[in-house]
């Protein structure tokens, strides 16, 4: 509760410093600037997962959604938050933030698929945009109520600070939740994803959670479920089977391999031990692989690889648990075999971003510098989500003479990891070192931009 107040305040003093004047509409480039600084000072706030099998993969699941959305203004950038509660939201400029916690209670793709394309849904429909637009927020109060309205699940406080009375707030909420489950809906379905997992989702959300404890579920809180949407979803379902136009694709990874990474990363350490061996006893090839992810995480390298290498035997076609495998082979020095065993990785997924990551990484080590830029060039646009693929570029970059870029990289990473002094530093070493990519020098002026605060007469309020 204390990270979620600290949130809020931070939140409200971005909205009162940026949101526009009067009663301009919100802009695109103002939902884009303020989406940024939301990620910074949510960064601030909660623990980010850094690893690279779960963003990536999370990522993937998430561009699959977002392929189905139409034309987009939108750059969409998926966060996942280290924290055991059930929780997900969406910020201006396609960013969506989801919680360890609500993924743990998931049970496939499908499910993520689903909270994933709601949060789509409620960016493509601009709710966050309309929700201060057409409240007409005119003091400093009101758009405090509705920052809490909207990210603490607070309708009360928000009709309080709007004078729009309580049920109006509530039925307005309800009629966006709606146009996010409609729109969430399609892009699920067009995504080869089970359209009966949103409403087992919300289901187990609205029933799951609650029966272990008094508190309503945080993503219940900011995303009001009743059982009557449940049912309306269950329609959906029928109408869209009843259509025929029912397809399935492949998922884009094993889940359950996913899951247990999370749980083996970042759950409790002596609870993950116990669960694995557990597993282990019933043959479970997860469980395998989750005590390999413990002793990567605990750096016993050696034992990692052994019991990788059992998981592998398993489950000989799951890119991520090669992939994995592979990292544990470089971390003992056996370059060769782990070059050889992302091939085989990347052979079995070509689209797998951790393990042209890791390839990346061995090719480093090995010192093929060019091979490896080439690696990471290709998955670049993960970055912002996942800044070591830049600072490993800027490294490699500078080790082949290419300076300019290689500030510009490690200017992105620092940029993202929100160290901006740092930043400024590469970014003005890039600019002054730039002379064949007049693109990245435009995005270096423009990151600098930013970056450097403007002198202005009298107050001014920097973030």
């Amino acid at each position: 509760m204390v990270k979620a107040r600290v949130v809020l305040v931070l939140l409200i003093f971005t909205f009162v410093a940026l949101a526009p004047s009067g009663a301009s509409p919100m802009s695109l480039s103002d939902e884009d600037a303020l989406g940024h600084k939301i990620i910074k000072l949510i960064r601030k706030a909660e623990p980010f997962v850094d690893d690279g099998d779960i963003l990536t993969y999370v990522n993937e699941v998430g561009q699959r959604l977002v392929n189905q959305v139409g034309v987009t203004p939108y750059r969409f950038r998926f966060f996942v938050i280290d924290e055991s509660v059930p929780n997900a939201f969406a910020v201006p400029g396609g960013n969506i933030f989801i919680y360890r916690g609500i993924i743990e209670m998931m049970s496939s793709e499908d499910e993520l698929a689903s909270i994933l394309g709601h949060e789509c849904g409620h960016i493509m429909a601009r709710h966050f945009q309309r929700s201060i637009d057409e409240a007409k927020i005119t003091s400093i109060g009101m758009l405090a109520g509705m920052i809490a309205g909207i990210f603490l699940g607070a309708p009360g406080l928000a009709a309080g600070g709007m004078a729009a009375g309580e049920s109006a707030t509530l039925k307005y909420s309800r009629e966006h939740e709606m146009e996010a489950d409609l729109r969430g809906f399609g892009y699920l379905c067009k995504a080869g994803y089970n359209p009966e997992a949103m409403p087992a989702m919300m289901a187990t959300l609205l029933h799951h959670t609650w029966l272990q404890s008094s508190n309503v579920p945080d993503y219940l809180e900011t995303h009001p479920a009743t059982e009557e949407r449940v049912l309306y979803l269950k329609e959906l379902v029928k109408k869209e089977k009843a259509s025929g136009h029912v397809v399935r694709h492949p998922p884009v990874g094993d889940f359950k391999v996913i899951q247990t990474a999370l749980i083996a990363g970042y759950g409790d350490e002596e609870n993950a031990l116990a669960r694995f061996r557990e597993g282990i006893k019933k043959g479970d090839a997860t469980a395998f692989y989750g005590l390999g992810r413990l002793y990567l995480r605990e750096q016993k390298w050696r034992d990692a690889v052994v019991e990788l290498r059992k998981a592998a035997r398993l489950m000989p076609y799951d890119p991520f648990i090669l992939s994995t495998l592979a990292e544990a082979c470089r971390k003992t020095g056996k370059l060769q075999e782990a070059k050889s065993i992302l091939e085989s990785a990347l052979a079995i997924d070509p689209s797998s971003a951790i393990a042209r990551y890791r390839l990346a990484l061995v090719l480093m080590d090995m010192g093929k510098k060019h091979e490896a830029i080439e690696n990471l060039t290709r998955i670049e646009e993960l970055a912002p989500t996942f800044p070591d693929i830049d600072y490993q570029l800027g490294v490699a970059l500078g080790q082949t003479d290419k300076l300019g870029l290689a500030h510009f990289y490690l200017g992105c990473y620092y940029y993202h990891e929100d160290n901006s002094e740092a930043a400024i530093s590469q970014f003005k070493m890039a600019k002054a070192l730039i002379a064949d990519s007049p693109s990245k020098l435009r995005k270096t002026e423009d990151y600098l931009s930013e970056l450097v605060p403007k002198k202005k007469k009298g107050f001014s309020l920097h973030l």
